[in-house]
């Protein structure tokens, strides 16, 4: 091989992982509402998605095409987080009443309005049991076809509808039933 096509290949592959350096970039906020979407938790949502990062840039070579690089990451994020729940035999949660996330300002009704409302989602797809919870995050939040959660999930696409069929059921049960909650709580005050 002669020194100009090593220089050239060389040049090939910096720019290669450039590509994929950007473009993993671009991947990070979806990641993370995904990992956050799945453990509730900021941390280790963060926690998550540098892990699933480090791993795409260790196995970078396997990924095809940087067209299937976000149905990739979702996958090798799903793999890690089923790693840690089996590491750690389960999640210690903690009531949310003793998490100071958000600091108290002073907002319009509207935006609190809205606030309880992202909040209340949240809450009712928490207590969806987890496999519906990953059909129903990778389907609705991160816009994944059912095929792409198939081979995320490695689960039969008949599976994966019927998980997000019962997934979404179950959220409107659980929103609906938190909904009549509040409005009782909020009549008993006044």
């Amino acid at each position: 091989m002669k020194l100009g096509s090593k220089v050239a290949n060389l040049f090939c592959a910096a720019r290669d992982r450039r590509e994929f350096n950007e473009a993993l970039k671009k991947q990070y906020s979806s990641l993370y509402r995904l990992a956050y979407a799945w453990c509730h938790h900021p941390s280790v949502a963060q926690d998550l998605v540098q892990e699933t990062m480090l791993k795409a840039l260790e196995k970078r070579e396997d990924l095809n095409s940087l067209q299937h690089l976000k149905a990739w990451l979702a996958k090798i994020m799903r793999n890690q987080f089923l790693d840690d729940m089996r590491f750690k035999k389960r999640w210690e949660w903690v009531e949310e009443s003793e998490i100071d996330v958000h600091h108290c300002h002073e907002c319009s009704e509207s935006e609190l309005i809205k606030k309880q409302r992202h909040e209340m989602l949240y809450r009712a797809v928490a207590r969806l049991p987890y496999d519906q919870r990953e059909a129903i995050v990778l389907a609705d939040l991160q816009g994944f076809s059912y095929q792409e959660i198939a081979d995320i999930t490695a689960t039969p696409i008949g599976t994966v509808m019927s998980r997000i069929s019962r997934g979404r059921q179950r959220l409107k049960e659980l929103l609906q039933k938190q909904d009549l909650h509040t409005k009782v709580v909020a009549f008993r005050g006044h």
